[in-house]
């Protein structure tokens, strides 16, 4: 047994998966690269890019690791194409005589974390790599630089990369507990306090190294040095929650011989940025653009929708919504609760159809195409018409919800007021039709009490009904107390609040058009 499972869990995580392969991409070298270090591209605001560069040339002081100037931060515009043009040193108060690289900026955009070296106060601590936040002044200065809580002396933490709404922060790191040589970690991030670093798991992490992450919905994409890639380092990509156990490599053209690292991707526009030393570059790094042109196999998104009233625009509880195909295969239909809501997931790049219905109205039919931008949340509203008559066992009445009274008493509810008002409407849209309205109770109690009671109720809701407006020669009502029962449950017959509520209703038959 544990044999047969082996083999299906093998099967499962080697064979389905596998099937999987990337989005196809097209890839260009910037006109903005330089023959020194150009790379780790990050979004600032809507037309802006900040990258790291050792483009200072043979100015300044000159890393050992590649006899290149020590990187600092620069930026500059993008256009339509995507090259990014009007590049200039992105901060003086930050760009250091050492390593300054792999930035994220909060949704604000007023803070900046940072990679650098042990650097603080104008003197290098140690070799190591830190993350580091600054303040982002009003004349663009960085101010109130700390190094975050969670670095070591002992080990390397970089790459660092917020979430869309600044709660999380993701990043690359060798401390001790690891799966390999640098893993990638996720803090949870709380108006300047953080909390402790967790890992992101054996599905994601491997033994090797995993680098540069960006978080897309819940995708995560990341470089590693894992076997199986094309090159050093390749771009993978993967679900944050783990249920895909097998990172997907992106393939050719996003993926070479060199290192691939750094991808980030603006999802609406389908659009993004990578950085690698491949051959054929401008320098020792460059930065590359990419348009993707098909959808990402793991993409999805969600629709939030409401079904409401057409008239009022108020909220339908129990209604049903159904999810189908373009071909119109049904996918799942859901019944709505009190505040009218349905939710689904879809599938990027996808078309689909909506029913909404309820009893009593009309159905109504909405199509989604559904783009190519993961984690995106659709949001419909349904409206469905009411129904004005129906038609119950052969006779024909207004489409009313049941009147309801105070318990065993004919003083009509309030919210039941507010429904007589559509009668007085009906009324007026139809100024031929005569209706009776007819209260019936359950076979609880005696039968003189039961009819004594719904003639009562009848006569409060007529009267009622004349005194907001209604027509007093083209109403009845009439009191039927558990003459017509409706189910099985007479007297003495057990039978459950359901059944017994059947039974307690009111109609307003038509019977004059």
């Amino acid at each position: 047994m544990n044999k047969l499972l082996g083999i299906l869990i093998f099967f499962i995580s080697t064979g389905v998966f596998a099937q999987l392969t990337a989005a196809s991409y097209k890839v260009k070298n910037l006109d903005a690269n330089t023959k020194y270090g150009d790379f780790s591209t990050t979004f600032y605001g809507k037309d802006k890019i900040v990258f790291s560069s050792s483009r200072s040339g043979a100015g300044g002081n000159k890393w050992d690791g590649n006899d290149q100037s020590y990187l600092d931060l620069y930026i500059g515009d993008v256009n339509e194409k995507g090259e990014i043009s009007k590049v200039k040193p992105f901060s003086k108060s930050v760009n250091s005589k050492y390593h300054d690289a792999m930035v994220t900026f909060s949704p604000d955009l007023k803070d900046v974390y940072f990679t650098s070296n042990n650097y603080m106060d104008g003197e290098l601590k140690s070799g190591n790599l830190k993350i580091f936040k600054a303040t982002i002044g009003d004349n663009g200065h960085w101010t109130d630089m700390v190094t975050l809580p969670f670095n070591s002396d002992d080990y390397d933490t970089a790459h660092p990369f917020l979430s869309t709404d600044g709660s999380k922060l993701y990043f690359s790191s060798n401390m001790p507990g690891g799966y390999g040589d640098a893993d990638l970690y996720v803090v949870a991030v709380n108006e300047g306090h953080y909390g402790a670093p967790k890992n992101l798991g054996p599905t994601i992490n491997s033994k090797y190294k995993e680098y540069t992450p960006y978080v897309d919905g819940d995708i995560i994409y990341f470089s590693s040095t894992r076997p199986k890639g094309r090159g050093g380092f390749d771009i993978y990509m993967s679900k944050l929650d783990g249920s895909i156990p097998l990172p997907i490599n992106l393939g050719k053209p996003m993926n070479s011989r060199g290192d691939d690292i750094s991808f980030i991707i603006d999802n609406e526009k389908q659009k993004g940025y990578f950085s690698s030393n491949r051959g054929g570059g401008k320098g020792d790094d460059d930065i590359y653009s990419f348009v993707q042109q098909t959808v990402n196999p793991i993409c999805d998104q969600t629709i939030k929708g409401l079904i409401t009233d057409k008239i009022t625009g108020l909220p339908l509880s129990n209604a049903f919504v159904t999810l189908s195909d373009k071909d119109g295969n049904k996918i799942r239909r859901i019944e709505t609760l009190a505040d009218g809501a349905f939710y689904f997931a879809l599938k990027c790049g996808e078309s689909y159809n909506l029913l909404g219905d309820k009893n009593g109205y009309f159905a109504n039919e909405s199509t989604l195409d559904v783009n190519n931008s993961n984690g995106y949340e659709n949001k419909i509203t349904i409206a469905l018409d009411e129904k004005e008559i129906i038609e119950v066992n052969g006779v024909e009445m207004l489409n009313m919800e049941t009147i309801e009274f105070e318990l065993n008493e004919s003083a009509l509810l309030d919210r039941s007021k507010e429904s007589l008002v559509k009668v007085v409407r009906l009324m007026e849209k139809f100024p031929t039709m005569t209706i009776e309205f007819g209260a019936h109770t359950d076979a609880r109690g005696g039968d003189g009490y039961n009819m004594h009671l719904s003639r009562s109720r009848a006569s409060v809701t007529v009267n009622y009904l004349i005194s907001i407006g209604a027509d007093p020669k083209r109403i009845v009502g009439k009191g039927y107390g558990e003459t017509k029962l409706v189910n099985h449950c007479s007297n003495n017959v057990n039978c459950t609040e359901i059944e017994h509520r059947q039974n307690r209703r009111t109609e307003f038959v038509i019977i004059k058009k």
